[in-house]
Parts: C-alpha cells; structure tokens; sequence
C-alpha cells in the first residue's frame, strides 16, 4: 500500500504552530522585560529599544505582555480542547452504544446545554466560579464538550450496526474491548478533525471572555485582556489593541488552517 504524502502546506502549517507553542513556553527567556512591572513614567511609549513593541497605559512592556499571553491563550485552549475531546467522545460512545433510557437522558442533556449560546453560557459559569484562568477553563470544558458527545454518539450508532461489530460480539468480545478496539478507532478521523477545527474557536472564545472581564485575573497577561486594556486608547494608540488583536487573529488562522489539512489527509475518500 502507497503511503500517503503529506503536502508542503503541512509541514509549513506544522512549524508555525511549533513556532508559536515554542514562543508561548520559553515567553520568559524570549520576553525583553517582566510582562507585570509598572512605571508610569513609560507609560505609552512607542516603539524603542528597550520596548519594542512600546508599552500599555501602566508603563507595561507590550512584547513581554503579549508573549506571556500567549501562553494563556494557547495552552489554556490546547487544555479545553483536549478535555472536552475525551470527556464529550467517551460521553458520545458510551451513549451511542448503551442506547436506551441512558442514550435518551444523555441526549436530553447535550440537546439542553447546546440550546443556550455557548458565550452567554460561559460567561454566566464563569461568573458565578469567579474571575480567574482556571475557572475560564472549567467553563468553557462545561460548555463545549456537548458538540464533540453529539458527534461521537451519532457516529457510534451509525458504526454498531455494521458487520464487523456484530461479527465481535458473536465471538464473545466483552463490551468495553468492542468500544476500544472496534468502534473508538473507526469514529475518531472525524472527532480529530472537529478537535483540530476547534482551537482556533477556543482561542477567540478565551480571549472573549478576557476581554469581556471574566477571563484572566490582573496582572496576568492575556490578549483578550490586553484589548480590553487598550480600547480606551484606541484613537490615540492603536498598537495597544492592534497588537494582541493581530496575534488572536494570526494564531486562530493558522490554527484552523492547520485542521484543514488534517482534514483533507485523514479524508479516507483521497
């Protein structure tokens, strides 16, 4: 059997996202100056040497700031995505196979939580948890995993009644050695994809809630923060929303440029 070339857009799409993991994880090396320290003698200075990107209206370096936000921004996504990807699949699986009153509860629920809007959704959770990072992460972990049990439980019964299952079962396998090794390995190409889609909306959704008060704690930095902090700024510094704005846009771009082409080479049909 031929195997399968990855194209060049790949491995490009590939090292930038090494590039930015890399970036956010040695932020404290990379980063010029400390991201928290104030000097309201710097305050909104432009470009230089010792700034190079200027700094915010507390004399904060925006390099450093935005460097360690990103650290924020991505890992914490990376974090919800893969939380959401095991928890909503194994959901998704266990409901699709089990059927009956257990499918029918399970579906209730995930028809429930994705009746609300998902931003509404967690800025009510993360507003009754309390501002902070780690409540971010929790609920938006509450409100995502749904899509991803929706889309395992339908691929689930539509895998069950195929051939090879019942062929399994008729040979004795125990119910938890069908879910692992029979049907989890034919439903997860397209629950990879979704996930892979995904980081680019949970990028955009953290800095939301960042931005919209509930995200990060101050001082940590984070971008939806740092437009938060610099849209008051807006018509006499527009570097300080310019700058993280870009970086949310630039990072969910290639981002999702990225799970396209997962996409296209896990599509068994090429």
């Amino acid at each position: 059997m031929e195997r399968k070339k990855y194209p060049l857009s790949f491995w490009i799409l590939t090292v930038l996202i090494l590039l930015l993991i890399l970036s956010a994880l040695f932020a404290p090396a990379l980063a010029p100056n400390d991201p928290n320290k104030t000097s309201l003698m710097d305050a909104l200075k432009g470009p230089s040497a010792q700034f190079p990107l200027g700094t915010d209206p507390l004399g904060r370096c925006l390099l450093s700031r935005m460097l360690y936000g990103g650290r924020v921004s991505i890992f914490s996504s990376l974090i919800i995505t893969a939380c959401v990807f095991v928890s909503g699949t194994l959901i998704g699986v266990f409901s699709g196979y089990a059927g009956g009153i257990a499918d029918a509860v399970l579906t209730k629920i995930i028809s429930i939580t994705q009746a609300f809007p998902k931003i509404i959704l967690a800025i009510a959770i993360a507003g009754v948890l309390g501002i902070g990072i780690k409540n971010t992460i929790i609920a938006l972990c509450v409100v995502e995993w749904a899509e991803y049990a929706r889309m395992a439980r339908n691929l689930t019964r539509g895998v069950k009644e195929r051939t090879f299952i019942k062929a399994a079962k008729i040979c004795g396998y125990s119910q938890f050695k069908i879910i692992f090794r029979h049907i989890l390995p034919n439903i997860i190409p397209p629950l990879i994809v979704n996930a892979s889609l995904g980081i680019a909306s949970m990028i955009m959704e953290v800095a939301s809630l960042s931005y919209l008060g509930v995200g990060v704690q101050s001082p940590m930095a984070e971008w939806g923060a740092m437009m938060n902090t610099g849209k008051d700024y807006i018509q006499t510094n527009i570097s300080l929303v310019l700058v993280p704005g870009a970086a949310i846009f630039i990072t969910a771009v290639i981002f999702n440029l990225f799970g396209e082409k997962i996409r296209d080479i896990l599509d068994t049909r090429n």
